[in-house]
């Protein structure tokens, strides 16, 4: 992925109120946004929000692993310049992938030599927090939390002029005047209903479900653990497998251990059963290593995780509202994309909104916006899209999708990307950048790697391979500084 280019003009926050549902990633992030270009950004939250780590009710997959992605937090740093250096002193744990990650891949052990990146890993409460204390510390934004909005306000041409919001505790209702609508409320954006009730059409939708339940633990990391490695993620190998296992560190000196079942292959919560699938992995380190490790937390279970993609770049999108992150497009946890393709989106919207300004002679100029926002949103999400669901519809048992001659192409090639990966550093590097979302998809066709494919034998090494040496040359890429 390209770096961001530095704006000209800059933005001039001289005008105008927008409001924002929804205090998730994909909200903070859109409300950063909002107040470069807004006098005032009002974020309204269901839940009552403090600055603690805590998870709440709002973010039922706060207590899942969550992958912050390369690509991702190097957009937010750029938005919160110092979030990545608090994000480690609160106690993110720095991961060099593939370094420092024993990843089994479908045909085998990832090769650690590649120069691939580095990343931070954390709680999802953590995660989010770190980007709420910065928002909050913004004078143009306004925190309306215990609040839910109940509606859109619009004038008789079918502009979108506000909001009607509820409070939970006092049940008193009110209205937000607002020049743009930012809907990041997440899968359960009502913003479809909201556009039949002002006489418009609701989205398409597209739903691909590969029936994955998930089941989460946090345990304490053995003091005197040496290993040569930080993460471990077991991929499934499908049809025949389908179920993955990921063990990650987290702040506080603990593990977050995550399995993960599709096809109807779901993980237990109950100590004996959680283990008895870690056991049922394509290889027994992950379990083995939390066999001797302490619970932290009872296993967690969480559903609901299809892929839902609502196509509102095909709809007449009415001006004042535009609406991103899960709201717009959701995909399957496992591939860690959410908070990448969030900071994604609100950097799409910054750069809507400085073209604007510019097409308006420096004025907010909002008129076509969001038809333009969600148009170019949807080719954002493309590369993450038919990567979650590509790989979803290996699955034979997976729902609302179709396996093409093309799909059934595309997978044997990705196979064979994924075979050079266990030998050779320069595919492994390509193959991790992409799951990173450094890199396009299409990155992959590339001469050199489509060279390493056409070379790849499919076999899967009994023992994983060690970290490579210190002296080992960096290949590929510009290395991000491997953590040792």
């Amino acid at each position: 992925m390209a770096q961001r280019r530095p704006a000209s003009p800059s933005p001039r926050p001289d005008a105008g109120h927008a409001v924002v549902i929804g205090g998730g990633m994909a909200g903070l992030l859109a409300t950063g946004v909002c107040a470069q270009h807004f006098l005032r950004v009002t974020l309204v939250e269901r839940d009552v929000l403090d600055d603690t780590v805590a998870t709440r009710r709002g973010v039922p997959q706060g207590r899942l692993l969550h992958a912050l992605l390369p690509g991702g937090l190097r957009i937010i740093e750029q938005m919160f310049p110092g979030y990545s250096r608090a994000l480690e002193t609160a106690g993110a744990v720095p991961i060099h992938v593939p370094g420092d990650i024993l990843m089994l891949l479908p045909p085998g052990w990832a090769d650690r030599r590649a120069s691939g990146w580095t990343t931070l890993s954390a709680s999802r409460p953590l995660l989010e927090l770190m980007v709420r204390v910065r928002v909050r510390a913004n004078a143009r934004v306004q925190l309306l939390d215990g609040h839910d909005v109940t509606g859109l306000r619009a004038d008789r041409g079918g502009t979108v002029r506000g909001v009607a919001v509820r409070s939970i505790a006092a049940h008193a209702s009110g209205t937000l005047d607002a020049d743009l609508v930012v809907d990041a409320a997440g899968r359960a954006s009502r913003a479809p209903a909201w556009l039949e009730e002002l006489g418009a059409s609701a989205p398409p939708e597209t739903v691909v479900d590969p029936d994955i339940a998930y089941a989460c633990q946090v345990l304490r990391i053995p003091r005197g653990l040496d290993v040569d490695w930080k993460a471990l993620m077991l991929l499934s190998r499908p049809p025949v497998v389908p179920r993955t296992g990921y063990l990650f560190p987290i702040e506080s000196g603990h593990w977050m251990a995550s399995l993960m079942g599709a096809a109807g292959q779901h993980p237990p919560t109950d100590p004996e059963g959680f283990m008895t699938f870690a056991r049922s992995l394509r290889h027994p380190i992950l379990a083995d290593a939390i066999a001797g490790a302490e619970p932290v937390t009872p296993a967690r279970a969480h559903r609901g995780t299809a892929n839902r993609l609502r196509h509102y770049e095909r709809v007449a999108m009415p001006d004042g509202l535009v609406v991103l992150g899960d709201a717009a497009c959701a995909f399957n946890p496992v591939y860690g994309q959410g908070i990448s393709t969030a900071a994604i989106a609100a950097r799409t919207l910054d750069e809507c909104l400085r073209r604007r300004r510019r097409q308006a002679g420096d004025e907010l100029g909002l008129t076509g916006l969001a038809a333009k926002f969600q148009r170019r949103l949807a080719r954002r999400n493309g590369g993450a899209w038919l990567l979650s669901t590509g790989e979803d519809l290996r699955f034979p048992t997976t729902t609302g999708g179709r396996t093409t001659a093309g799909t059934r192409l595309l997978h044997r090639y990705v196979d064979r990307v994924a075979a050079a990966s266990t030998r050779e550093p320069g595919a492994a590097d390509a193959y991790a950048r992409v799951i990173g979302m450094l890199s396009r998809p299409t990155s992959l066709f590339a001469p050199g790697v489509v060279a390493a494919a056409l070379r790849a034998r499919t076999t899967e090494p009994s023992a994983p391979p060690p970290r490579a040496p210190d002296e080992a040359p960096a290949v590929g890429v510009h290395r991000t500084g491997r953590t040792r």
